[in-house]
């Protein structure tokens, strides 16, 4: 309740001495905040001049009515209306920006101390190895977020295969992963096995960064040519690492082989419909907003050249992080081949990845980082 003596000494309606009583408030406010250094000097000014300007109008209303009419309004208060939507988007972007910062300052710091560790926890055995085989010029960089129940089976299947260099960030698992990790390294002292992990969960674009990170840093003590992205929840098939060689012999000039469900040779197990018409989506909104003509822009299955990936930079800490590396091809002008897979999807398979509702999501987000971010 607004005290009824205000009205003695300024004689105005309830709603005039609400606007100008709010309009102080928030003059007050954006000072301190102001002065403890919470905002810029632009939001400072665009706070408290609205505020001192919704202050004034309140206490002229006749002035605001004649603004809004040259604004084609009846009234003025609409147009104090219509300004407050606008001030309430700009904030809006205003915290989404703040949020955004925070989070990318605290994954750098995670991903910087994971990266440290590993590389002096592992120094003296890669520096120590020798190539003796093709496919040590190969390095996987595996996400690894509470996958116990499926882990074991794919690291088995991946060594038995004959991949013997892997980097894997644990990313905050709850479960057994990290344990799961240890004991495997444990039983192959031969195989460069490096575990980068983050102290809290970051997702999954995160994850990459700091894997993509450590590689582009030690390629030339790790003595590989080709950094590989894998997923160990059972989708992927390690035996399609022998389409990326043939690929790799056939076009020595790409920088890329994309793993693809969609081309002549690639084959997909129980894949959703659901699932099948949010990939022609986005195969279609990478086209348009990247320029990029990918046929599976959302394919985890990669094989990088590691020339290409000191190029690649990524920002988003969740999976927008795959619409950020379609847009790095296209921005660097990248030459890709896709390579024919075989993907595989289970129950829990669908489970660990993304959700279809979460598409809606991912396109807001592509469209802020696109034009806002």
């Amino acid at each position: 309740m607004i005290p009824e003596f205000l009205f003695f000494f300024f004689p105005m309606s309830k709603l005039q001495m609400l606007l100008f009583l709010v309009s102080i408030a928030f003059m007050i406010f954006s000072l301190k905040t102001y002065k403890r250094k919470k905002i810029g000097f632009f939001t400072f000014c665009f706070l408290f001049l609205g505020s001192l300007a919704v202050g004034v109008f309140s206490l002229k209303i006749q002035r605001l009515n004649a603004i809004g009419i040259t604004f084609g309004l009846n009234r003025g208060a609409d147009l104090i209306v219509y300004l407050s939507v606008m001030v309430l988007f700009y904030l809006i972007f205003y915290l989404l920006n703040t949020v955004s910062k925070s989070g990318t300052d605290l994954t750098r710091l995670i991903s910087a101390m994971a990266i440290e560790k590993a590389f002096l926890e592992n120094k003296a055995q890669i520096l120590a190895r020798k190539n003796s085989s093709p496919w040590d010029e190969f390095v996987f960089n595996v996400r690894v977020f509470n996958e116990e129940r499926v882990l074991s089976q794919a690291l088995d299947e991946m060594i038995e295969f004959g991949i013997r260099k892997f980097v894997f960030i644990n990313d905050g698992s709850k479960d057994n992963s990290l344990s799961i990790l240890e004991e495997k390294r444990r039983e192959h002292p031969d195989l460069l096995f490096i575990i980068l992990s983050h102290t809290i969960n970051r997702g999954g674009g995160a994850a990459n960064k700091t894997g993509y990170a450590f590689i582009r840093k030690y390629a030339e003590l790790l003595q590989v040519k080709w950094m590989v992205g894998f997923d160990p929840d059972g989708q992927m098939d390690i035996k399609d690492m022998l389409a990326f060689q043939k690929a790799i012999l056939k076009h020595p000039e790409a920088d890329l082989f994309l793993g693809s469900r969609f081309i002549k040779g690639a084959k997909t197990l129980a894949m959703p419909r659901m699932r099948r018409c949010i990939l022609a989506i986005s195969r279609l909104v990478t086209r348009i907003f990247y320029g990029v003509r990918v046929s599976d822009p959302h394919n985890g299955y990669r094989v990088f050249t590691i020339p290409a990936l000191q190029q690649i930079t990524l920002e988003a800490d969740g999976m927008h992080y795959a619409n950020e590396l379609n847009e790095q091809i296209g921005i660097h002008k990248l030459k890709f081949v896709e390579v024919p897979v075989y993907i595989r999807y289970t129950q829990y398979s669908l489970s660990k990845g993304q959700k279809n509702s979460n598409s809606i999501k991912l396109g807001f987000e592509m469209l802020y980082k696109k034009f806002l971010g």
